[in-house]
């Protein structure tokens, strides 16, 4: 009977033994594949952060060029108003000359 006790410690033993070499190989590969994530992660964010800084400096010459960008819609409406006083100036003037051109009799 005092064998069976015997036999039952070993095999408690090996047990604890093999579950805590278990546990510290599980361990040790969630520590490195935790250490390797981490410094993809930092790489990542630093990257992230190169792109903001890139986006940031774009959206401050984009603003930048917005009033140029007004202040040249100003300046072609008021070539636009010309234009149109100008082309309404050639239309009066071609239905006058047709006015005369009408009256005026042609060489035939």
């Amino acid at each position: 009977m005092l064998v069976w006790i015997w036999i039952g410690l070993a095999v408690l033993a090996l047990g604890t033994v093999g579950g805590i070499a278990f546990a510290a190989v599980r361990g040790l590969a969630a520590y490195r594949t935790l250490r390797r994530v981490g410094g993809e992660l930092t790489a990542r964010m630093d990257h992230v952060a190169r792109d903001a800084d890139e986006i940031a400096t774009k959206l401050e010459r984009v603003a930048g060029g917005t009033g140029d960008l007004a202040t040249a819609l100003d300046r072609l409406r008021a070539s636009r108003a010309r234009l149109n006083v100008l082309l309404e100036a050639i239309a009066q003037m071609r239905a006058g000359v047709g006015r005369i051109r009408s009256v005026v009799p042609r060489k035939t």
